[in-house]
């Protein structure tokens, strides 16, 4: 292997180390890094300042660049967006996140995801920290009784989109509670604190101890990797294996995180086949 791969948990979450992410990667590296990604669904690397197309290039050993969302996630002439209350066109800059997989609410799970920190408070205390939930292992070891009752059925996950002008937009999508991964063939649980909103064909009595009971279940410690973060770390996840959550922070202290989204080319909304040479160097 042309890095070194260090397991954060026994079956989730890997920490990299002894690559260089200022250049261009080999076809072997894309691979193996893809390979450790499927693997432990989380990758971390620590503290090394990334550019834009640093980040980006990183990011697309699982895909291409994604521009479904808000914001800038919308507009196809840009490769990242800024999860930030530091910048007016942060997104998502302030509070608490339940647990969730981003786009779930539309046909396609958004396939990966990466984060990484630019303004991080030094404070550990402050909170921010992000959680990832493994919801693939998570279903393997669901109550037998309860992964029977949910096994087959069907919910709506719903979303409202808020742009810059005040105007909204709620997305809504129905999905399996329990969904296999289109890359893996991997089962995991879909159903999300976040965005999970009704059981189809069932009333509200019904199914809110369903839902109530997979959320508790996929929030256990076992199933979630808590980072902290550091200057400069970067995450990169598998965003259909896992859920992930934001943990409570003083809105004061200022933080700011770069995201870039990652499409599987198959369903990327571009014209053409995302080309990291066409964009110049910020």
């Amino acid at each position: 292997m042309n890095f070194n791969c260090t397991p954060i948990k026994s079956h989730f979450g890997a920490q990299i180390t002894e690559l260089n992410l200022k250049q261009a990667f080999d076809e072997e590296t894309k691979k193996q890094l893809y390979e450790a990604l499927i693997k432990y669904k989380v990758l971390l690397f620590r503290g090394v300042e990334l550019s834009e197309i640093e980040q980006v290039r990183l990011s697309t050993i699982a895909g291409d660049v994604a521009y479904r969302g808000s914001g800038n996630y919308s507009d196809p002439n840009k490769l990242s967006s800024l999860v930030s209350n530091a910048h007016p066109d942060g997104l998502f800059g302030n509070g608490e996140l339940s647990f969730h997989s981003d786009l779930s609410f539309t046909p396609h799970i958004l396939k990966a995801r990466s984060l990484h920190g630019l303004i991080i408070p030094n404070d550990s205390e402050i909170g921010g920290e992000t959680l990832f939930s493994d919801v693939a292992l998570a279903y393997e070891e669901l109550d037998p009784k309860l992964k029977e009752d949910v096994e087959t059925l069907q919910a709506r996950f719903s979303a409202t989109y808020t742009y810059p002008n005040g105007e909204s937009i709620t997305l809504d999508h129905t999905r399996p509670l329990i969904d296999t991964h289109p890359y893996t063939g991997q089962r995991f649980i879909s159903a999300s604190r976040a965005v999970t909103k009704e059981v189809l064909g069932m009333q509200r009595e019904q199914f809110r101890p369903l839902l109530k009971a997979l959320w508790s279940h996929i929030e256990n410690p076992r199933y979630v990797y808590r980072h902290q973060w550091r200057t400069y770390d970067t995450l990169l996840w598998d965003n259909i294996a896992t859920q992930h959550a934001r943990t409570p922070f003083d809105s004061n202290v200022k933080r700011a995180l770069r995201a870039v989204s990652i499409d599987d080319r198959s369903i990327s909304l571009r014209d053409q086949p995302f080309d990291l040479n066409h964009y110049a160097e910020a």
